[in-house]
This record gives structure tokens, C-alpha cells and sequence, in this order.
């Protein structure tokens, strides 16, 4: 195990402390931070409730029931309270979703679920929460979102896409470390053909064309990486997957620099995480 990690795309990040009681302490806080919007009604895991008036001793009720381990994510599910004038309505709120900390400042990635509005996000301090909002439009008061200012989009890779492959390193991070070898590989293998098309795309906009009746003999970037990942184990499967995981990480955050030259790097913030993970000595 390695406390940090330092590689070329980046600065080492601090540690990431994940254990039990770091996990409840910075749950209270996220919680508190959401009723800072007077918005909100109430939230809830596990079908406990948790209210402004309830919230440090239902709160922890609450930790308590969706914990598992340090790999856990939490659902947790927002009530929240429209205007019934329908001045904002459930999209225009979501776009907000920077409002409850999922922005890159505080978020390593994330991505939505249209289905039932969920959005499924990892902050930087190793947390993951399915966020499901549940609106209902009976408010007197107008809610002042302030202003969306979106992000710069390059439509050949939408920034969607990032923030969704990080949410999905981390997660497959989470099954491998819970020894689900078919999901984890199958999402590390996802992220690794991210990168492929990352590549594909490239390769079309140099040539100009999305037809090649031969190919050019392309190195795939992800390859580069492979047989270095620091994080070694006992099962060959893990080392094998975490292989491919630790690969796709770096080849990401170099390819992406290609459509957004203002790209920060995440993969240090990433495997901070994976670090946390590491520390909590499983035998793998």
C-alpha cells in the first residue's frame, strides 16, 4: 500500500481518511449543508426520516442503517418544495445540482439517472450518494437559483462524459474491493473503451473524415499504463482488473486535455481514494 499517490498528470493529493466515524461526521455535515435550503422538506434513508429538528439524532439513525462499509454508498432521498406557480420547475432545479456540492470544486465525478431524477455523484473525500429528489409544488415563496452559467461544452466529447467516467472508476473501484470481479471488470472495460473512442473521435477530426478503409496503425493510449498499477494483491483477478482501472485513469486525464486544453487532472483525486481503500487492509 502507498499513502500518496504522484505521477506525471499531476500533483500527489492529501490523504483521503475513510472509516466509519469520518464517514458518519462528514454525512452530518453534507446533511446540514442540504437544509441550509429552505427548500427542502425533508430527507431520508433507509425509510428513516430526517428533518431540520430531528436532524442530529435522526441523522445518525439514519448513517447507521445504509452503512456497510468504507465501499458503501448512500441513497438518500430529497423532498423538495416548488413553487406551485411552477416558476421553477424539477428540470431548472436539477440544473442547479452545484448547489448541493456536485460541482468539480467538490466533486471528483457524477452523472444523472433521468429516470426518477437521481443523481449518482462521488465528492473528492471518497463519499458516493445516489441523490433522489422527490418535488412537489405547493410553495408560496419563490426559489432564487441565481443564475445557470453552464459550462463550455466541446460537442465532440460533452463534458457529461467526464464527470461519468470518474463516478465509474470509482465505482467499480468499490465492487472490486467488495471482490465482485464481473462487475468491476465490466466497468473497468467500459472506462478503457471510453478511451478508445476518445481516440476514434481524434483520429476522425485530424483526417477529417469517420471513414477509414484501413487504420493507421494507432498505439491505444490506455496500453501505455498497463503493468504499473502500484496497488498489488494475492488475487490475479483483482490485479488484473485494478490493472485496467489504474490504466484508464491516467489515459483519460491525458486524451481529455485534447477537447478541454483547461482540463484539471482527477486522477490524482482518484486515486487518493483508492489509497483510503487500500488503507482499510481487506485481504484480496
Amino acid at each position: 500500500m502507498i499513502s500518496k499517490v504522484d505521477n506525471e498528470q499531476g500533483n500527489a493529493m492529501e490523504l483521503v481518511r475513510l472509516t466509519k466515524e469520518s464517514m458518519e461526521e462528514a454525512f452530518l455535515k453534507y446533511m446540514n449543508d442540504i437544509f441550509g435550503h429552505s427548500e427542502i422538506i425533508s430527507a431520508c434513508v433507509k425509510e428513516i426520516l430526517i428533518t431540520r429538528e430531528t436532524l442530529n439524532e435522526t441523522g445518525r439513525h439514519a448513517f447507521e442503517a445504509g452503512f456497510h462499509d468504507v465501499y458503501s454508498d448512500t441513497d438518500l432521498s430529497l423532498k423538495v418544495r416548488l413553487p406551485k406557480d411552477g416558476s421553477v420547475t424539477a428540470e431548472d432545479y436539477l440544473k442547479r445540482i452545484d448547489r448541493f456540492g456536485v460541482s468539480e470544486d467538490t466533486a471528483l465525478g457524477w452523472m444523472f439517472v433521468p429516470v426518477n431524477y437521481v443523481c449518482r455523484v462521488v465528492f473528492k473525500n471518497g463519499l458516493r450518494y445516489d441523490l433522489c429528489f422527490e418535488f412537489v409544488y405547493e410553495g408560496d415563496e419563490a426559489i432564487d437559483l441565481g443564475p445557470y452559467a453552464g459550462e463550455d461544452e466541446n460537442p465532440d466529447w460533452p463534458v457529461d462524459n467526464i464527470n461519468r467516467f470518474w463516478f465509474i472508476e470509482v465505482q467499480a473501484l468499490g465492487k472490486l474491493y467488495r471482490k465482485d470481479h464481473l462487475i468491476s471488470a465490466h466497468l473497468a472495460n467500459m472506462n478503457c473503451n471510453d478511451t478508445l473512442v476518445m481516440q476514434m473521435i481524434m483520429r476522425d477530426l485530424e483526417r477529417s473524415t469517420s471513414h477509414h478503409r484501413y487504420g493507421y496503425s494507432e498505439q491505444l493510449e490506455y496500453v501505455c499504463d498497463l503493468g504499473k498499477m502500484p496497488y498489488k494483491a494475492k488475487d490475479m483477478t483483482f490485479n488484473r482488473i485494478a490493472d485496467h482501472l489504474y490504466a484508464a485513469a491516467l489515459a483519460y486525464d491525458r486524451l481529455v486535455k485534447h477537447f478541454y486544453p483547461q482540463y484539471q487532472v482527477r486522477s490524482n483525486v482518484f486515486f487518493a481514494i483508492w489509497d483510503a481503500y487500500e488503507s482499510n487492509g481487506i485481504e484480496l
